[in-house]
């Protein structure tokens, strides 16, 4: 009888030990098997700007070595293909504010479709590497097409299913952006993110 009732009170002290133990257990179980459905596709919005470096420039016509970029507004949805690796697809509008080569305002669409890579840090941050084909239009007075590579990196903070980031683009243009103009875009942009 003494040793029936020893099993049983090792039993319950067991089990109020394990429960707590169980509980943090099913609460870690997420992170430990990586990002969850809910982690599944990303979201963000961004504001970008910078500057035009002309690397093939005719000085015999005056043309500019540097230009000022358009203020970018991107949208971008991801879809998770593996753990960290996600597929992108962008929409962006751009204004040329400066309205460095006409006139008129120059205004610039297209998508961004790419890859994007998140490498972990400490203190909820997230080191990423982006690359991208960019295919845009400018609706302006040249009424041309532009092709080019997208190479990105940047560092986004998460909080919770929201984060904060800031991004850094260098964008070779294979094609003219204006007559003449072969410029390699350097852009700065921040941005937030959400995942699902």
């Amino acid at each position: 009888m003494k040793t029936l009732r020893n099993v049983l009170l090792l039993a319950a002290l067991l089990s109020f030990g394990a429960t707590p133990a169980l509980a943090y257990y099913d609460y870690e179980e997420p992170s430990a098997r990586g990002p969850g459905m809910a982690d599944r596709l990303y979201f963000s919005f961004s504001l970008g700007d910078g500057a035009y470096f002309n690397y093939y420039c005719d000085y015999d016509q005056g043309c500019k070595t540097v230009l000022a970029g358009p203020a970018d507004f991107e949208l971008l949805l991801g879809l998770q293909l593996v753990k960290n690796f996600y597929l992108d697809l962008a929409a962006h509008w751009g204004i040329d504010y400066y309205q460095g080569y006409y006139s008129s305002v120059t205004y610039l669409t297209g998508i961004r479709p790419g890859l994007r890579i998140f490498l972990p840090l400490l203190f909820n941050r997230f080191l990423f590497f982006r690359v991208a084909l960019p295919v845009s239009y400018t609706i302006d007075e040249a009424d041309n097409w532009v092709v080019g590579l997208l190479l990105g990196a940047g560092v986004e903070w998460r909080f919770q299913n929201m984060g904060l980031f800031a991004e850094v683009d260098l964008m070779p243009y294979f094609t003219e952006l204006y007559p003449g103009y072969y410029v390699i875009p350097a852009t700065g942009r921040l941005g937030l993110s959400f995942r699902f």
